[in-house]
């Protein structure tokens, strides 16, 4: 029975969960050609000996090829070096990148003799006979790039999709899977500027969201403290069965200055030891980037409303709002609004007003203006220009 519904549907509410860190080391992925089940267990026993290897899991065993996933301390060049020194039949490297070895394995032992004692020289070959071996190099299915966006960058991973689930003033979520394999794994990528008291306590929210939104998943371990790209974060493991399936959440939750980031992996056990390593590579890729208002911001905006209802002797409604904005250079801003509403009627005309201003800082994040009051109150919002006019959101703002 397939779940997509259900895992997209999981996948929004759990936008500000958190999971389980890496392991010490590098994974590194090795793939011997010209075994047999027979072979898999005794070079799995070889590998876990070999110095700088602290895990091996055995993978898929087709056609002849087996892939081992290994810890390593260490990339793939290194492997290959300590691997090729080996008396072994796991000594003839055929290639690497730092992520990957080939190998094609020889069951027969390699003998190592002195210089004094030399082995006796082979008999002639009756014949030479040439024989052409095809190693296929397993593409690694984590290969990244970090795309340099306008608010700053993230990793995003070859021949996966990559979907805006939605957005508004204060958060946006993305979601993405390897093509064709969504139910799976899935990656949520959370941001948002949720405010000032939220930031303050935002692990312990994030946690308590958790347990309210999906009070089914179960945690694994206790919640671990970590630094990822110089800011504080927490990661947490959690368990699901759902649908008679058991999935594993992988999240990690990040506080950049003002700004909450959430990356939650979320798949199968097979799913997950094969693109789970994706929730902290994009962790770790992710960035944002503050700078000042744009100069043609700095000034004073000022935006007009108006609206009326009724006429002649009936009830007329009439409503008025005037609000005005000053950037400046600083990266602050202060805010004035006045308003009337007025009823007319048989009876007589009612007036009334209000009348307001606030400050605080404002930050910009590529095409995004980030406005913090100093109430603690956040509002995001896109801005462009529009000839001598401001477009903030959907609202025309105009120089007085």
């Amino acid at each position: 029975m397939r779940y997509t519904f259900r895992m997209r549907n999981l996948a929004f509410a759990l936008s500000l969960c958190l999971a389980a860190c890496g392991a010490e080391g590098s994974d590194v992925t090795l793939t011997v050609a010209g075994v047999g089940m027979k072979e898999v267990e005794s070079i799995k026993a070889e590998l876990a000996a070999l110095k700088g290897v602290t895990r091996v899991t055995p993978g898929n065993l087709k056609d002849g090829q087996a892939t081992f996933a290994l810890q390593f301390q260490g990339k793939g060049g290194e492997l290959a070096s300590r691997l090729s020194s080996l008396a072994s039949g796991l000594k003839n490297v055929k290639g690497f990148d730092d992520r990957s070895v080939q190998v094609t394995y020889s069951a027969t032992p390699v003998i190592s003799s002195s210089p004094a004692t030399p082995p006796p020289p082979p008999p002639p070959p009756a014949a030479p006979v040439e024989k052409e071996i095809k190693v296929e190099v397993k593409k690694d299915p984590l290969a990244y790039k970090v795309q340099q966006l306008p608010g700053g960058s993230i990793a995003t991973f070859d021949g996966w999709k990559f979907n805006t689930v939605g957005s508004d003033g204060t958060w946006i979520q993305f979601e993405t899977h390897p093509d064709g394999k969504e139910n799976d794994f899935q990656l949520i990528i959370t941001a948002g500027t949720p405010g000032r008291e939220v930031m303050a306590d935002l692990f312990t929210v994030a946690a308590q969201f958790m347990a309210d939104k999906v009070p089914a998943a179960k945690k694994v371990g206790e919640m671990k403290k970590a630094t990822i790209g110089g800011d504080e974060a927490r990661i947490q493991d959690y368990t699901l069965e759902t649908q008679g399936k058991k999935l594993q959440i992988q999240g990690i939750v990040i506080r950049k200055k003002d700004v909450a980031v959430s990356i939650m992996g979320i798949g199968t056990e097979e799913g997950i030891q094969e693109y789970g390593r994706a929730t902290g590579i994009t962790a770790q890729s992710i960035t944002i980037k503050e700078e000042p208002p744009d100069p043609a911001l700095v000034g004073t905006w000022s935006l007009e409303r108006y609206t009326s209802t009724g006429a002649g002797t009936s009830n007329q409604f009439s409503y008025s709002s005037s609000r005005t904005m000053t950037l400046y250079p600083n990266g602050t801003f202060t805010e004035n609004s006045f308003s009337s509403a007025g009823l007319k009627n048989n009876v007589g005309t009612t007036d009334a007003y209000i009348e307001g201003g606030d400050r605080g800082r404002v930050i910009k994040r590529g095409n995004t203006l980030s406005f913090t009051y100093d109430n603690g109150k956040v509002w995001n919002t896109e801005y462009r220009f529009d000839g001598g006019a401001l477009w903030l959101g959907k609202n025309l703002w105009m120089k007085p």
